[in-house]
């Protein structure tokens, strides 16, 4: 049976087949490991308040990110669209990526109009850890760049829109840096690799291989244990 990696959504794991990173705000709690139901911790920058407020939740990232099926920090990053302060949005992000970097765990980006400067943060601290740029929609020239920089793109909605830049990117990319998410869709993610499968003109199984493959690297292992 193929294994299907839903690398960020907001559902709990339901699906038959399906692993999934689901994604929790600092505080929720989450569920004892199954064999396939991850999480990702962080402080998204629409949820930043005040500076001390902020500071607490990091700590609550921080004891989070100590259970071992809490594999990914965030969804963090920086949003200029968001309305919330610009120079906290970046301090915030700064410190979980350096949590990141003292834990040796991926980290989720949330990136809307800020790619160049994620791309700065990224180059300045010179970091070891795999960024995951989630919902992928910039285009086939931004995503090379910042693949030379050592980042990864997952896509999920965008895949629906065959014309748009994100699909023409996800073609293009290289096999072992792409994953697939439902985020916020109600479409499992078995729908999103049947779209990917036909836009890459691969078979659904190769694809499903190939992100599996990409999935284990990130969490070191050779092989994962199959869901039920």
């Amino acid at each position: 049976m193929m294994t299907f990696i839903d690398i960020h959504t907001h559902k709990e794991n339901s699906e038959p087949g399906v692993i999934t990173v689901q994604n929790i705000y600092p505080g929720e709690g989450f569920g004892a490991f199954r064999g396939n139901n991850y999480y990702s911790v962080g402080l998204h920058p629409w949820h930043i308040k005040s500076g001390q407020e902020n500071n607490r939740m990091l700590e609550t990232v921080e004891k989070s990110c100590k259970f071992d099926h809490v594999i990914f920090i965030g969804e963090c990053g920086l949003d200029k669209q968001c309305g919330m302060d610009f120079k906290e949005q970046e301090r915030v992000f700064l410190q979980q990526v350096e949590l990141a970097e003292k834990m040796g765990k991926p980290v989720i980006i949330h990136c809307v109009k800020a790619y160049e400067e994620i791309l700065a943060v990224r180059k300045k601290l010179n970091v070891k850890t795999p960024w995951i740029i989630h919902g992928f929609t910039g285009n086939t020239q931004q995503a090379g760049q910042l693949a030379k920089h050592g980042f990864l793109f997952s896509f999920g909605k965008a895949l629906f829109n065959e014309g748009s830049k994100a699909a023409e990117a996800f073609r293009r990319l290289p096999e072992n840096l792409i994953f697939l998410e439902t985020d916020e869709l109600p479409e499992p993610v078995k729908e999103i690799y049947k779209k990917a499968s036909e836009i890459r003109g691969t078979g659904i199984s190769l694809l499903a291989k190939s992100i599996e493959s990409n999935f284990n690297r990130l969490l070191g292992k050779n092989e994962l244990v199959k869901p039920d």
